[in-house]
Parts: C-alpha cells; sequence; structure tokens
C-alpha cells in the first residue's frame, strides 16, 4: 500500500470515528445541557454557583406527593427537585444531574436521569447508582402558608 493511500484511510478512519463519536453523544442528552462546563458548588446549591432567590414560591405544598417528589422551575429557570419524604417535611436539590447536567425526573422516592440512568434520593439527593458520584447540591425551602418558598424559615 503506497504511503499516500495509507494516509488517506488513517484520516478517513479518525475523521469517521471523531463524526460518529459526536453523533453518539448528541443522542445522550434530553436538550437540558448546553455543552458547557457545569459548576456545582455545595455551599449555594444551585447548578450556577448561586443560590435561588430567598421568598420565590416553588409549589403549593399538596403538588408534592408524601414520598415522592415533584419536579420544577425556580425563580431563575433553575430546574429544583422537592420532596416530601414525610408529611409535612420538605427537602430540595438541584435537578441537574451531576454526571452530565441532564434534568433529573421524580420516580416515586428516587430521581432517575434519562440520559445515562443516574439515581438519586428524592429526599437527601444523594447517589443511589451511577455513573453520577456527587450528590445533587441541597436547596433551602421551608413553607410559608400552602407554599414551598426558597430560602431558611
Amino acid at each position: 500500500m503506497s504511503s499516500e493511500r495509507a494516509t488517506s484511510r488513517r484520516r478517513l478512519l479518525v475523521t469517521g470515528g471523531a463524526v460518529a463519536g459526536v453523533t453518539a453523544l448528541s443522542g445522550c442528552g434530553d436538550g437540558s445541557y448546553s455543552g458547557s462546563s457545569l459548576t456545582t458548588t455545595e455551599e449555594t446549591g444551585s447548578p450556577t454557583g448561586e443560590s435561588p432567590k430567598q421568598g420565590n414560591a416553588l409549589a403549593r405544598v399538596d403538588e408534592v406527593p408524601v414520598g415522592g417528589a415533584l419536579i420544577t422551575e425556580g425563580p431563575d429557570d433553575e430546574r429544583i427537585a422537592l420532596a416530601q419524604p414525610s408529611e409535612g417535611e420538605f427537602t430540595a436539590h438541584s435537578a441537574v444531574c451531576t454526571h452530565m447536567g441532564c434534568t433529573v425526573r421524580a420516580d416515586g422516592d428516587r430521581l432517575r436521569c434519562p440520559c445515562h440512568n443516574s439515581v438519586f434520593e428524592s429526599s437527601s439527593g444523594e447517589v443511589v447508582s451511577g455513573p453520577a458520584r456527587t450528590a445533587l447540591p441541597g436547596i433551602a425551602v421551608h413553607v410559608e402558608g400552602e407554599r414551598i418558598v426558597t430560602g431558611e424559615g
């Protein structure tokens, strides 16, 4: 085989592999991952590095099932997972998977990532099974009347 022909074949294999990899990766997301790096911080509980604005209503108390969770939108369009592990007890976590940034879905007492099947505890945000290795950052919430709102109560 000539040197020129070997180079063309190698270029085709490398280029073809890169295109196949990009095509495969593009099917992994649900559109919620923009391709930029996602920064999570334990202190703030928000994927953007900022806490949700204090006092913003996220949902009505009766919308979050006891023993289950609800995915809702926060004040700055961030996705938030609200859970009610027992009657009247509410917790909240970022609904952005710590693996690749997809939005998790509520599934009983679990939060499941539709992109790569990571599973989290809805009440604690802890990883049940990967590929995610980091828990979902917590978000402070409290109840005001019949609403669940952001911030310390």
